[in-house]
């Protein structure tokens, strides 16, 4: 598991688990497939964040509220990502991975009860689909 923040072109970020797409072994990476991808927004304002009283910024990251979003939450299967989407990622901080494998666990505990679709209604007769 190789767990990244992803900067993506957008500016959005994005803590996922990463992994290279290579067409074969040992050529370049073609792209990056996303796993358990969620978009990671900081809730405390900025202006908040750097006081001038905070003596070093790294020890109130603790502090600091995260929202977990899923990622493309409208998809299903592989999330299949181009090099030129991505900026730059980034090994997060303690604090941060322990807030994904919240949302993680969390996500997976609702998609358990997810919808099922009923397939033994049957459409009209006079539709026409086509």
């Amino acid at each position: 598991m190789s767990v990244k923040v992803v900067r993506m072109q957008n500016g959005e970020d994005v803590i996922t688990d990463v992994k290279e797409i290579r067409p074969e072994e040992g050529k370049s990476a073609i792209a990056y497939e996303f796993l358990d991808a969620f978009t990671v927004t900081i809730l405390r304002p900025t202006e908040d964040m750097f006081r001038e009283e905070d003596t070093d910024a790294m020890d109130s990251l603790g502090d600091i509220q995260l929202e977990f979003f899923p990622w493309s939450p409208l998809c299903t299967g592989r999330n299949i990502v181009t090099l030129y989407s991505v900026v730059s990622l980034s090994d997060p901080h303690s604090n941060v991975i322990e807030g994904y494998k919240q949302a993680i666990e969390k996500y997976k505990e609702l998609r358990r009860d997810d919808a099922q679709i009923d397939y033994t209604q049957t459409p009209p007769d006079n539709l026409f689909a086509g």
